[in-house]
């Protein structure tokens, strides 16, 4: 049962992702947490879901202080994926399998990450990782008794200062580099940007850049911390400007990093005069008031 408590990340005793996401999908359990096509999955189910990965992932030795990686394309499961990983105590490690192979290969050798999280479809598409356990997230465990989700929260970090995710720089100027970047870092980001933006339960985010690309942290955990909804935009979609302005309208997104060469099409098409932008270059930040 869906309740009208409003939970925000500026609440002083949520200072892990997880534990915001937690917290919404007990406010407001039957609300579209994510849609991707003609799916979409519930908090509770996305909730319930991610116990799943925790579980399995813990079996293979995801604990506090270790990397996961997460290698797939985006959709529901990766986002249900991601938040496992949190729950499990680890941290996750963002492999695009678009990137080019040796990249990969770089990455997942300098993490030494405990497990890859991949899909079927996925698989083929990454290197191999000698240290690494292959987990297919398409084979995840129906169920997990009460016993083991009581186990799981005593087990992930409650801290804000644990890690939460490493994404790795382009490698422009040398080598990438690993950034690793805590839970509290964050929490501070969401809720030090409350007064600007007010997001809330209502909101609908697009979830348009690679996991790998720093800003899809805005555009997951931005929506899930608010118990907003997630758009997961299919790949085909994000390099058409049409289908692209069609489901910002078909889904009344409200929340969007603003692409500056898709959004130069979209305001041609429809001009919307209460946009707010936050950002610089061509990721600011906009969120439209419906």
């Amino acid at each position: 049962m869906t309740t009208n408590m409003v939970v925000r990340p500026s609440a002083a005793t949520l200072s892990t992702i997880h534990a915001l996401v937690t917290a919404q999908a007990l406010a407001h359990p039957d609300a579209i947490a994510v849609v991707c096509d003609n799916g979409s999955i519930s908090y509770a189910e996305l909730d319930r879901r991610s116990d799943c990965i925790a579980a399995r992932l813990c079996r293979v030795g995801a604990t506090h202080g270790t990397l996961v990686a997460i290698g797939m394309e985006r959709s529901i499961d990766m986002i249900v994926g991601l938040l496992g990983i949190l729950k499990s105590g680890a941290a996750y490690l963002p492999i695009d399998p678009a990137y080019p192979k040796d990249r990969l290969e770089f990455m997942l050798q300098d993490a030494q990450p405990k497990a890859l999280l991949t899909s079927s479809a996925s698989r083929s598409g990454l290197p191999s990782s000698e240290d690494a356990t292959i987990l297919l997230i398409d084979e995840e465990d129906d169920d997990v008794d009460a016993s083991v989700v009581a186990t799981l929260q005593a087990l992930a970090p409650s801290d804000g200062d644990a890690l939460a995710y490493v994404i790795y720089t382009s490698g422009s100027t040398g080598r990438p580099k690993g950034c690793q970047v805590t839970h509290r870092n964050v929490v501070r980001l969401f809720s030090s940007t409350e007064h600007w933006f007010d997001f809330g339960p209502t909101d609908v985010w697009t979830f348009f850049h690679s996991h790998a690309f720093d800003f899809s942290v805005w555009e997951i955990w931005g929506a899930l911390a608010y118990g907003g909804r997630v758009v997961v935009v299919p790949y085909l979609a994000s390099r058409s400007p049409k289908d692209f302005h069609a489901l910002l309208i078909r889904e009344r997104v409200t929340a969007m990093g603003r692409m500056e060469k898709l959004c130069q099409r979209r305001s041609r098409d429809s001009a919307d005069s209460s946009a707010k932008t936050r950002g610089d270059g061509d990721d600011a930040f906009t969120r439209h008031d419906t």
